[in-house]
């Protein structure tokens, strides 16, 4: 059992209207909501592949720890901070741990709960991204998403888009790989 949930958006995008609009060279504002939209759609897009969140975001986890070592793998990275660590018990209730009932590895994004029992289901909430500023995200993935929002625009009319094999080279550096 994996389940992933934005419990907080990020208060901004990593890419300005007005850089997309010069990316795209519109210089018509009528169409301003639509390239906001297409904006946040290419963002949440590579999150999403990459596995990463780019703007500062509360995420909501909840997931089965590994029995014989008590490691949950947090889904979204880089990880900032680890808020709640609660073990769901077999009749729907939470027991919140105590900060000093598990360790947080964030360079490896994961948290040891210690051994438990096969099955243990945990809920966490933990803050993920590369900071709160648009400048905080790496180029490439700021590139990453001009480029998408660009093909959104350009292929509006209902053809299936995927990404292009130039995203798919600025993403690869930040595809997540689990051994």
């Amino acid at each position: 059992m994996m389940a992933i949930k934005i419990l907080v958006e990020p208060d901004n995008e990593p890419v300005t209207l007005a850089e997309a609009k010069v990316w795209m060279r519109v210089d018509q504002s009528i169409e301003d909501s639509l390239i906001n939209g297409l904006i946040r759609t290419a963002r949440m897009h590579i999150e999403a592949i990459i596995g990463r969140a780019m703007i500062t975001q509360t995420i909501q986890q909840t997931s089965t720890a590994q029995t014989n070592t008590g490691i949950i793998d947090l889904l979204i990275a880089p990880v900032q901070s680890v808020l709640i660590v609660a073990k769901i018990n077999a009749d729907g209730s939470e027991n919140i741990l105590a900060v000093s009932d598990y360790q947080v590895d964030i360079d490896n994004n994961r948290i040891a709960v210690g051994i438990i029992e096969t099955g243990s289901a945990f809920r966490l909430e933990y803050i993920a991204g590369y900071g709160a500023l648009a400048s905080s995200v790496p180029e490439a993935l700021r590139t990453a998403i001009l480029s998408q929002t660009a093909r959104l625009f350009e292929h509006r009319d209902g053809e299936a888009v995927g990404i292009s094999h130039s995203v798919q080279s600025l993403l690869s550096p930040f595809a997540r790989v689990r051994l």
